[in-house]
């Protein structure tokens, strides 16, 4: 009784109630937060505000019909609804800057309840970039072990895990990486420009090895087959794809952001130089000579071509070591 209990959805995969659930307390959330701008100052430019909702919109398309049912059927459609929630809709969300109005939406005791857990160690040890990277990251890769694959694939509870996870993952990722504040508040600008760097890096790793393999993996978890001349060989080449190419694009859109974010950090601590008292490291701080420029940005701008240089060359690393181990094992 309890082994069938287990692995039943009245609602199929058509829809997700918890999913459905979620997105609508956080719309209702974000909806109050807009009606509060005493509280909050300016409302969020009507672009944000834009961002938010198609952000939430993304995770409801990957989790409920029709794509959902699709997923199990056909392994690339799946990548599309992993791509959906691990990345893009938490991207969306994250550049919507939605945190202010979620918060000032709940009761005080819970507003009170939220900055503790977010001022406590646990959270800034979240918070680190190498902790929410490996998060990101895991949060794919254990889901693309084939039998936990699988067990997702059947069980619904456990894929409502897998999709809660990667939607937290996503969230937090980049909530940590497009932060307004610097540091010692927020993360140093370049971890976070490196951790986007490795992100790539497990993207083009995963997506490479499922593209260019020669074999099948992962048909035997799929519910049916698709129609057509669609074989699970180019259905997994073509998930393999998602995982590499969309995937990197849009890290490639947070990195851009990251440097945007990077520029106007220093513009605004520029403006307000006047607003500290004077002393020789503020000179430093404020260079107003050539040498003293100099003297400023010559280590940063090292670090700075060495991670970019670094991140060059180790995706272009990884993809020809993966193409050339997968020839010498089609061989």
């Amino acid at each position: 009784m309890i082994d069938a209990m287990i692995p039943y959805d009245p609602f199929g995969y058509v829809l997700s109630p918890v999913m459905i659930a979620l997105v609508l307390l956080a719309a209702a959330l974000y909806w109050r937060g807009l009606s509060l701008p005493r509280r909050l100052g300016p409302r969020p430019a009507p672009w944000r505000q834009a961002m938010f909702f198609l952000g939430l919109a993304c995770i409801l398309v990957a989790t409920n019909g029709p794509l959902a049912p699709l997923g199990h059927n056909l392994f690339s459609a799946h990548q599309g609804e992993h791509l959906l929630l691990r990345l893009l809709g938490p991207f969306l969300i994250a550049v919507s800057r939605p945190w202010r109005q979620l918060t000032a939406a709940l009761a005080r005791p819970w507003r009170q309840r939220v900055a503790v857990v977010g001022q406590g160690q646990f959270a800034r040890w979240l918070a680190h970039p190498a902790v929410a990277t490996a998060t990101l990251i895991g949060a794919l890769y254990m889901w693309q072990v084939p039998g936990l694959y699988g067990l997702a694939q059947r069980i619904a509870i456990i894929e409502v895990a897998a999709h809660l996870i990667m939607a937290a993952a996503g969230v937090w990722y980049f909530g940590v990486l497009l932060d307004l504040r610097d540091p010692p508040e927020g993360a140093r600008r370049g971890a976070r420009l490196m951790s986007g760097f490795v992100v790539i890096v497990s993207n083009i790793l995963l997506g490479a090895l499922t593209t260019l393999k020669e074999s099948v993996i992962y048909a035997g978890y799929q519910a049916g087959t698709w129609p057509g001349r669609f074989s699970a060989l180019a259905d997994e080449t073509t998930g393999g794809y998602i995982i590499w190419v969309p995937s990197s694009m849009i890290m490639i859109a947070a990195i851009i952001l990251i440097i945007h974010g990077w520029d106007v950090s220093e513009d605004r601590r520029w403006n307000a130089r006047y607003a500290r008292p004077f002393s020789n490291s503020a000179a430093l701080e404020f260079p107003e000579t050539a040498e003293e420029l100099r003297l400023k940005v010559a280590m940063p701008n090292q670090r700075m071509g060495r991670t970019l240089a670094f991140g060059v060359l180790s995706m272009f690393a990884i993809l020809m070591a993966t193409a050339l181990a997968l020839l010498s094992l089609g061989e």
